[in-house]
């Protein structure tokens, strides 16, 4: 069944929102593209064992920005600014608002609140049961990664922008508490570790910085422009660049501690996934899904997808999902990286899957919202 977003001003239904507080993945919550505020890329839900379409749903502008679950509610971002919230079982819309410019960063849901950044650099807090803003804070530059959550006595909201700078925003009233300067465009999201952020830009960077004041702790050489987010694993993180390289760091040192680089020429846009012995990394050129020993990012095995990839892969449980340039959504074994399930829905999938128990919520360039479940 295909439905098409109605675009109101006003909630058509008050959904009850948990208070959440931190993100971080669960059973029936996926509240950041990367699912946790480590941008870990990981869940200990169950996608279906056999997926198939449940229900789709219609925008009327491209979709780029991954989904966010919470207990019962799927949230989209569309590129003409429409954020709408959908029912999870039958995909009817909720609400809808229109901020005043695109979006292509994915969204965050924290403490019953959907933050949302816009390419006017505007960041928008919306109330996640009605849709009604509660505040808005202005940045000199387009947000293209999303915002990520600190917790503490006093929450932050923290968004890269494209006016160089990480902006951390009290997440109550949206007023500013500080700003880190870099030397180009912050990308990704910014990670969320023990005391610190890790953002990385088109400075060829990845800066560390302090929670507490925005001081930096160190600034990491990358080797080339850094598009996507890293994942933060207890003192390391891992992170891909332009150039073909994925990254192992050592947060505590300020270094690098290994890089792969697979044959070809490839280029990681997509952000990695990490577990607590392997991260997967995908590439746009090529296609290849990569999954690495966390240890020394020696390889473990190869998938080679029909299409390039944008669409940062998502490990639930023992199974890896990403979207895909050729239109296709595909599941992996985690262990082997044999297929299990694909299917076509014949528009590029850019962004991040969204999984919670028994569903997988995928978005496509074209607009279209597909909702996979177990059969009926």
């Amino acid at each position: 069944m295909i439905k098409r977003w109605l675009l109101l001003m006003a909630p058509l239904v008050a959904i009850p929102v948990a208070a959440v507080a931190r993100v971080a993945a669960s059973v029936d919550t996926w509240p950041i593209s990367r699912g946790d505020a480590a941008l870990s890329g990981t869940t200990p839900a169950r996608p279906p064992s056999k997926p198939v379409l449940r229900w789709r749903n219609e925008a009327k502008a491209k979709l780029l920005a991954a989904p966010v679950i919470q207990t019962g509610t799927v949230y989209i971002a569309a590129a003409d600014g429409t954020v709408g919230a959908l029912g999870l079982q039958d995909g009817r819309t909720r609400w809808t608002f229109k901020v005043e410019a695109g979006v292509e960063a994915s969204p965050l849901l924290a403490d019953g609140v959907l933050y949302v950044g816009d390419l006017d650099g505007r960041l928008h807090a919306l109330d996640a049961a009605t849709g009604r803003r509660r505040w808005h804070y202005a940045t000199e530059g387009a947000i293209m990664g999303g915002p990520n959550w600190a917790p503490g006595d006093q929450p932050l909201v923290l968004v890269g922008s494209y006016d160089n700078r990480l902006h951390a925003v009290d997440a109550a009233t949206g007023e500013r508490v500080w700003i880190y300067e870099t030397q180009n465009y912050v990308n990704g999201i910014p990670a969320v570790g023990d005391g610190v952020a890790l953002a990385g830009g088109c400075d060829e960077r990845v800066h560390v910085v302090a929670l507490s004041n925005g001081a930096a702790r160190a600034t990491i050489a990358a080797g080339s422009y850094v598009a996507s987010s890293p994942a933060v694993r207890g003192r390391q993180a891992y992170v891909g660049h332009y150039q073909g390289e994925v990254l192992g760091l050592d947060i505590d040192r300020g270094a690098v501690d290994w890089r792969f680089r697979p044959e070809g020429e490839p280029a990681f846009y997509a952000s990695v996934a990490a577990t607590a012995t392997r991260v997967v990394a995908a590439s746009r050129q090529d296609g290849r899904v990569h999954c690495l020993s966390r240890d020394d990012g020696a390889l473990i095995w190869t998938y080679p997808a029909a299409g390039g990839i944008d669409s940062s892969p998502v490990i639930a449980g023992d199974r890896v999902l990403f979207g895909s340039q050729d239109g296709r959504i595909t599941m992996l074994r985690f262990d082997t990286g044999e297929k299990i399930w694909s299917y076509l829905v014949g528009s590029p999938v850019r962004a991040a899957v969204a999984v919670v128990d028994g569903w997988i919520i995928a978005v496509a360039v074209d607009g279209g919202v597909y909702a996979f479940g177990e059969a009926p």
